[in-house]
């Protein structure tokens, strides 16, 4: 008895391990996540893990729940069924702000730059997670609230030169190019110093050569060790650059695996990539032939 008693307990202790090495390697988990508009469910019942360091891409067709996913972690829109923890804290409790303040981060698909302001003044919008001075001492100018706006420039130029637009800084958004204000974006999202980075569609509306670049972007920023979720239409540069791919239609989860187990399903491959990413109703009906 006293055998067995020992041996149980050397099985929880390796099982306790296990379990904390999962723990420590996860940043983000979404456990049977759902919401709905209505009659109309746009995620249903969607649970999958992120891990620290790595690229995460969501891919599916049009109305899948894709950005829906994105909101739904910045706490843009709340739950209907489900929980969302970040580092070990629940997600779905907390008001955006304070997310943010966590170290969680989005560039949206329309950028939402304000066009008044430089985009040097841009970016420095995005430092305002991690400011203390408070609107008093800014005011009147005190010292401490000085060193701070100091410190917010050299933050946002940092964040401009990382994306190769600190020549532009003192510009207004209109004269930027379209890919030159996505790119403001993100230097707008890493002043914020985020562990984990939320992109919607970073490749819409770029051509070939800023694609590339912006991929070469991506993957220094995972050398930095930030974590990335992307959702992204353009599925052969979602998958080259991922570590994890997430496919979802009809606001359901289809795949969760790595981007070559993607590739080799002949089904995935043949019904969500290349061309034309088909809706769930056609791969219902692929499948009963």
């Amino acid at each position: 008895m006293r055998d067995y008693l020992s041996w149980m307990k050397d099985i929880l202790a390796f099982t306790k391990e296990q379990m904390r090495e999962i723990d420590s390697s996860s940043l983000l988990q979404l456990k049977n996540i759902s919401v709905a508009f209505g009659k109309l469910t746009a995620v249903d019942g969607v649970s999958f893990t992120i891990r620290r360091g790595d690229i995460t891409s969501i891919i599916g067709p049009n109305g899948a729940g894709k950005t829906t996913i994105l909101k739904l972690i910045c706490g843009l829109l709340p739950l209907s069924q489900g929980e969302i923890w970040f580092k070990q804290q629940r997600l779905d409790k907390i008001p955006p702000h304070h997310i943010a303040s966590l170290g969680v981060t989005q560039v949206f698909q329309d950028i939402q730059l304000f066009s008044n302001m430089s985009i040097l003044e841009n970016v420095m919008v995005g430092c305002h997670v991690w400011t203390d001075s408070g609107f008093l001492n800014t005011g009147l100018k005190l010292p401490h609230a000085k060193a701070e706006e100091n410190k917010i420039k050299e933050q946002a130029i940092s964040k401009l030169s990382l994306v190769g637009l600190e020549q532009k800084a003192f510009m207004l958004p209109s004269h930027l190019s379209w890919s030159e204000q996505k790119l403001s974006g993100l230097a707008r999202a890493l002043a914020a110093e985020p562990d984990l980075l939320l992109l919607d569609e970073p490749y819409g509306g770029l051509m070939a050569t800023e694609i590339a670049m912006l991929s070469r972007l991506i993957l220094q920023l995972q050398q930095d060790g930030i974590t990335i979720l992307m959702v992204e239409q353009r599925t052969d540069e979602a998958l080259e650059i991922a570590n994890q791919v997430v496919i979802l239609d009809s606001g359901e989860k289809v795949a969760d695996a790595s981007p070559t187990e993607i590739r080799s399903n002949a089904f995935i491959a043949t019904n969500y990539l290349g061309g034309r990413v088909k809706g769930m109703s056609e791969v219902h009906h692929a499948a009963s032939k």
